[in-house]
């Protein structure tokens, strides 16, 4: 689904197994805390490109399609994090259930992925009620010390938002709007793909391989990144499959966002996420 980034009236652009923890974040960091988590403006920087480390991100699931991303990732021993939709969620809780247990982070993409415009800010039940309804599906399903996140449909944020959403005792622990820093748009060079968006490519016939290619270059010339896909659509886990093998081959890292020291910043101090879930009571439950 096309993301369109609206900032400020402007528009721009458990443990896990696997790859080491990353480092520490520096100690300058802790002088720019923040005491509520919801920022007035996206969070651009995450602190991955030069890192040769990547974060996959995934949109709008779950859905049918979304089984076969996790067999993939699966095959290939990589975690990532799920932004879900709640009125997605609600079809598919077998799904949802599944990413958590195999070992996925799940974060809050909003109940109906709607454009988060002035409306809400005039309305803050209707703001509030998109994130929790999410909140409400996932947190039984997190484990204690899981980190909350948000990402806004479309990138799209306004300042107020942030001031509606930190005045929530819950709400007010998510680190948020998350932005992405590969896969948001199509461009060309000399007849080469030099970076990819799936959904658009999906929307031009592109195969999956050509859609791989401008991912591919983008992440290369950034030597990483939060990566932005979608597990929603026919193509999704052909693209991880296109993508994940080369870039494993490469001695990239994967981590989730909990995993990443520049978002650590924004994290309410003191702030206990109660998560309750084990492994095995997830794996109960997507397969019930």
């Amino acid at each position: 689904m096309r993301k369109i980034l609206i900032v400020s009236g402007l528009i721009a652009a458990s443990a896990l197994p696997g790859p080491p923890a990353m480092a520490a974040p520096p100690a300058s960091h802790a002088a720019k805390t923040e005491l509520a988590l919801f920022q007035p403006r996206t969070i651009f920087k995450s602190g991955l490109p030069r890192a040769h480390t990547i974060a996959l991100t995934f949109d709008d699931g779950p859905n049918a399609h979304t089984e076969e991303v996790l067999d993939a990732l699966k095959a290939l021993n990589v975690k990532a994090t799920f932004f879900i939709v709640g009125k997605e969620a609600h079809r598919h809780p077998k799904t949802l259930a599944r990413i958590a247990a195999e070992g996925h982070l799940l974060a809050n993409h909003s109940a109906d992925h709607e454009l988060l415009s002035a409306r809400y800010d005039a309305a803050p039940d209707r703001l509030l009620n998109e994130l929790r309804d999410v909140d409400q599906q996932i947190a039984p399903l997190m484990k204690r010390g899981d980190k909350l996140y948000f990402r806004a449909p479309y990138g799209s944020w306004k300042s107020q938002h942030a001031d509606i959403l930190n005045a929530d005792p819950r709400l007010r622990n998510y680190v948020g709007p998350i932005f992405w820093d590969i896969g948001g748009d199509i461009s060309m060079r000399d007849g080469y793909v030099m970076s990819a968006a799936d959904w658009n490519c999906w929307r031009i016939g592109w195969k999956a391989q050509t859609c791989a290619k401008g991912y591919l270059r983008e992440i290369r010339r950034k030597d990483g990144g939060v990566v932005l896909m979608h597990c929603i659509h026919l193509n999704s886990a052909a693209l991880v499959r296109a993508v994940v093998p080369a870039l494993i081959e490469e001695g990239y890292n994967f981590v989730r966002l909990d995993q990443m020291p520049e978002y650590r910043q924004y994290e309410t101090p003191g702030a206990e996420i109660a998560g309750t879930a084990d492994l095995a009571h997830l794996a109960k439950l997507a397969v019930k």
